[in-house]
């Protein structure tokens, strides 16, 4: 299952360019005798993606944050609310 959206924001397919060259690199770590050098890159690896990770969830915490407040703005925007009506439930009866 492939997610095409994310809070409404639509996430592209790589393109197969991109998808080639990811390849291309897999396939030569796979055929590497060089386990050394492979423990480097693993290591490297995985340090970047905690970089990228974290980075992202930052990323994401603004613009869920940016959302929420555009959300309120449009909220407020709509219709002045009175507390006290509010409160009261107050509504003229339909007079007869």
């Amino acid at each position: 299952m492939k997610i095409t959206k994310f809070l409404n924001i639509d996430i592209e397919p790589a393109p197969p360019e991109m998808e080639l060259e990811v390849e291309m690199q897999c396939r030569e770590i796979m055929k590497s005798d060089d386990l050394d050098n492979i423990k480097r890159y693993c290591t490297h690896m995985v340090r970047k993606k905690f970089d990228q990770d974290v980075f992202m969830a930052s990323m994401l915490n603004r613009l869920i944050e940016l959302e929420a407040n555009a959300v309120v703005k449009e909220l407020r925007k709509r219709k002045p609310i009175n507390p006290i009506a509010k409160f009261f439930r107050t509504r003229q009866a339909p007079r007869q």
